[in-house]
């Protein structure tokens, strides 16, 4: 059985990545993200969403320079079953495209950072609900299951 969600297209509009000569072992790594999803009505009946996930990392202004700095901006369109209920289109349009996004960063960083005087960087897992606004965190997403389970 197919997702609700299915992914159309997805590509990078801002890709900058930047190898710290003399960096610090010990600077923490900090990172900030956000994700967008916007609706557009298809001529197929099918819901698209533009989602764009907008992922910055580095160190503190106050630490030393850590191993790396990067800006990476996505862009994803997904369709959404119109069956899907209604009012949870867009919290499953950020957390499911937000994390298919999310993972072609990581692939993305991984494989420019692989060959780098620096080392890898594999950035690290997020809680898909942290790309909801945070009054929507807590909220389930799907009904609870009816059926009982087996003896």
């Amino acid at each position: 059985m197919l997702s609700s969600i299915q992914v159309i297209r997805h590509g990078f509009r801002v890709f900058k990545l930047e190898a710290h000569q003399g960096f610090s072992e010990d600077s923490p790594f900090v990172s900030h993200y956000a994700v967008e999803a916007t609706r557009r009505e298809g001529e197929d009946e099918t819901d698209l969403w533009d989602v764009t996930l907008d992922y910055r990392f580095g160190t503190k202004e106050d630490e030393p320079n850590g191993r790396y700095e990067g800006e990476i901006i996505v862009d994803g369109l997904f369709a959404i079953r119109p069956t899907f209920p209604e009012e949870k289109k867009e919290s499953l349009a950020r957390m499911n495209g937000g994390s298919v996004l999310l993972g072609a960063v990581r692939e993305a960083v991984l494989n420019h950072t692989i060959r780098s005087i620096n080392g890898p960087v594999e950035l690290p897992l997020v809680d898909a609900r942290s790309f909801l606004p945070e009054s929507e965190r807590e909220k389930p997403l799907l009904p609870e299951a009816k059926a009982k389970p087996a003896d």
